[in-house]
């Protein structure tokens, strides 16, 4: 019997209908609610939602290595991978893997810079109750991101990341904080000029990890240094703050 999955095409597809759904308010007011709450399946949204939401109009895009590209598993540019189908929907293995991102981490590192991921954390974001966040939540994304003046201007995210830990804002680890970090990549928030968020320029795989070295983060926090700062007109975009302060 053949296998069956969902194509690139299909998977994009049902993406367009289900943004249409989410307001991009109730995506920050799960992100802040989070803060305080812990509640990380309401963290996740906010790399997926925007992330889902740059994602231009595309072809498939089969991998610079010839072996790779001939398998036409993965799409080098939205990170679409081909993933098994049952009867039922997608294979159990998947959205144990997923899901346990969701709640565990509130997002993934790296798969919510893929199509795939996306697409299931905001499947799941739309049945959670909507909810609001409170001044505590807003006051922990405040010291969350003056943290960033703590930092020399070469630091990178890795060492953002150490400092959030060490001011014990709010109750978290190392692997949360380093996802939370990254979907303010994602978001625009931790964005440079050079390497700014996917919705200014949509990198493929292969230009968003930096020439000299692999990083633990994901583009674009990945080249983020604390020289480039917050982007304000980000934040406000998303956050509707004007300034950290």
């Amino acid at each position: 019997m053949e296998t069956e999955y969902e194509s690139h095409s299909d998977t994009l597809n049902r993406i367009k209908p289900l943004l249409e759904q989410i307001d991009p308010k109730d995506i920050a007011n799960a992100f802040l609610f989070s803060l305080s709450t812990r509640k990380l399946e309401y963290r996740s949204a906010l790399g997926s939602f925007y992330y889902a939401k740059a994602v231009p109009e595309h072809e498939f895009m089969d991998s610079y290595n010839e072996f790779l590209a001939a398998a036409a598993y993965e799409c080098y540019l939205c990170g679409w991978r081909a993933q098994e189908f049952t009867t039922n929907g997608l294979r159990k293995n998947f959205c144990n893997e997923y899901n346990e991102d969701r709640c565990k981490y509130g997002g993934s590192i790296i798969g919510q810079i893929h199509i795939n991921y996306a697409l299931y954390d905001l499947e799941q974001f739309i049945k959670l109750p909507k909810v609001v966040p409170t001044d505590r939540d807003r006051q922990i994304f405040m010291e969350i991101l003056s943290c960033v003046d703590r930092l020399k201007s070469t630091d990178k995210a890795g060492k953002l990341r150490d400092t959030i830990i060490k001011a014990k804002i709010f109750k978290s680890n190392r692997d949360e904080v380093a996802v939370l970090l990254g979907e303010l990549g994602v978001c625009g928030i931790l964005a440079g000029k050079d390497f700014p968020s996917y919705d200014v320029y949509f990198p493929n795989e292969y230009e968003r990890d930096p020439t000299e070295s692999k990083s633990y983060f994901a583009y674009p926090v990945n080249r983020w240094r604390a020289r480039d700062g917050i982007n304000i007109e980000r934040l406000k975009a998303v956050f509707g703050f004007e300034s950290i302060y």
